[in-house]
């Protein structure tokens, strides 16, 4: 039986190198905080590099151990050299955090190949060819997590949202897919499903589409970045350790209201 300080090894990152896409701000900088509290060295990754300087910043003033490598999940050179810049800095991977998106709507008949090409290049092939970089060094770790970051939309159907939901739906069935695959490998694979988050994503969609959204919840308001820590913290750990391709939805009931 486990006692006190067992349950909390279970969550134990110390040691393991994480890297986090999207890391700079809303649910990736709440989760490459709580990877760093936990004793990851943790690399935050995102198009802008003065964001991902002053997330690395705001770790390091905490206490964790992070480095900063700016890069563009639709940009199949720059996921090379995060790979690179990650192994260089720490000597392997043993997490890997699909988290940055492209939330992009249109009406499908109004959606453009350009648009899809957008949406399916940061949503779907970022996420894949990121997982085939980082794949000899996840092969290489006793301890290999990859979550991939899905949407509560990858459920739903709503008018505007089918590249968006499409998108992260495809990243699911991967996710499953490489869960099959490799878990005879010793890698873990999983998705979160996040529903209606209080990250500038969804405030950029205006007070009444923020409002909307919290509405749509069965608890009423929209989660905090903060509350997707657990799971994803979940997920990456040992305390996981006999799941791999599953989805984890954390949408305050979103998704059976429909």
């Amino acid at each position: 039986m486990l006692d006190r300080d067992g349950v909390a090894a279970l969550h134990d990152l110390t040691g393991r190198v994480a890297v986090v896409t999207g890391g700079s701000r809303g649910i990736g900088l709440a989760v490459a905080h709580a990877f760093a509290a936990q004793g990851a060295r943790v690399v935050v990754s995102s198009r802008k590099a003065e964001a991902c300087g002053e997330a690395v910043a705001s770790i390091r003033a905490a206490g964790g151990e992070a480095i900063a490598v700016p890069a563009h999940v639709g940009d199949l050179h720059d996921l090379e050299q995060l790979v690179a810049s990650t192994v260089d800095a720490f000597g392997g991977i043993d997490v890997l955090v699909n988290n940055a998106a492209n939330p992009l709507a249109q009406p499908i008949g109004s959606i453009t190949a350009d648009a899809y090409a957008k949406s399916f290049d940061v949503n779907v092939r970022g996420p894949l060819f990121l997982f085939q970089a980082c794949l000899p060094h996840l092969l290489e770790s006793d301890h290999a997590a990859v979550v991939n970051v899905i949407s509560a939309a990858a459920f739903l159907h709503t008018p505007g949202g089918s590249l968006y939901g499409a998108a992260k739906a495809a990243l699911l069935h991967f996710t499953r897919s490489m869960a099959a695959e490799y878990a005879q490998s010793g890698i873990r694979v999983n998705a979160l499903a996040p529903g209606p988050t209080d990250t500038t994503m969804v405030r950029n969609t205006g007070e009444a589409g923020a409002a909307s959204m919290a509405r749509s919840t069965r608890l009423g308001r929209l989660a905090g970045a903060d509350e997707m820590v657990g799971a994803v913290l979940y997920m990456a750990s040992d305390a996981s350790s006999f799941m791999t391709g599953q989805c984890m939805t954390v949408d305050g009931g979103l998704v059976p209201a429909r």
